[in-house]
């Protein structure tokens, strides 16, 4: 097998690494912020954005001159979209779970050391959330890490904590003995309850998806204000929540779900 020359897979890191670089949070970049986040000297950078944009993968504001992503990403962001299976099964569970709710759904996944969410819906009368479809966040503060995660391996638990239980707000459980009570609690209730855990003002319930039994490898959740995500409306909430889970948990039983 003919070796490729480590120059053309370096060049291919770098580029990779550069798109990698543009989020929700920050659409567009500079020349010079594609510099410095990356390490490069500005020659080799623009060679870098001159390729990428020549493919389609960037493109560049004529008048700011920021580059951003490019339509032949957009194009193929939406190709692996629809080979989603279970964002596909999930869309209807999702809709109605708003519509019963009235609060912004989402469908997650555990990634690594973060919780990434692959669907979010909207509701009509939303509040911004700092959450989008690829977003990633802290497990160990967001009930839809913690949903799922309540139903890993011990061993995954246990490394979890010993990276260190971040703390965001006064609501974050730190604690390693508090973490674990509280996985407790959510496997025998069926739901998690973060009540601005990482956002002040925030709060969200989201419920396990299992696809066998006690194998929970999705959740599915409901964030708002913390008005109306309460103490008070939470058991009734959750009910709506869980049965949403169960809804697609029953949906993906046995199956073999390209994600």
């Amino acid at each position: 097998m003919e070796s490729v020359p480590s120059k053309r897979v370096s060049s291919l890191k770098n580029a990779l690494r550069l798109l990698n670089l543009f989020t929700m949070e920050e659409p567009e970049l500079s020349l010079s912020d594609l510099s410095r986040k990356m390490g490069l000297g500005s020659s080799t950078i623009f060679r870098l954005t001159y390729t990428l944009m020549l493919e389609g993968f960037l493109a560049r504001d004529p008048v700011s001159k920021n580059f951003r992503l490019g339509s032949s990403l957009l194009a193929k962001g939406a190709a692996i979209q629809s080979q989603y299976d279970i964002c596909r099964f999930s869309s209807p569970i999702l809709k109605q779970l708003v519509k019963e709710s009235g609060e912004t759904a989402h469908l997650s996944t555990l990634t690594g050391n973060k919780v990434i969410y692959l669907q979010k819906m909207d509701a009509v009368n939303y509040v911004h959330l700092l959450s989008h479809a690829g977003k990633q966040n802290y497990i160990h503060c967001t009930s839809s890490g913690q949903a799922i995660l309540a139903f890993q391996p011990e061993e995954v638990i246990e490394r979890l904590i010993e990276n260190g239980l971040t703390k965001l707000t006064a609501n974050t459980i730190t604690n390693p003995q508090e973490f674990i009570l509280l996985l407790s609690h959510i496997r025998k209730k069926g739901y998690a309850f973060s009540r601005e855990e990482m956002h002040e003002g925030v709060s969200s319930i989201a419920s396990p998806v299992f696809s066998q039994p006690g194998k929970a490898y999705y959740s599915i959740s409901i964030a708002g204000p913390s008005s109306r995500i309460n103490p008070q409306r939470a058991h009734e909430l959750a009910k709506i929540v869980k049965k949403a889970a169960n809804v697609l948990s029953e949906t993906i039983k046995n199956l073999t779900l390209n994600i």
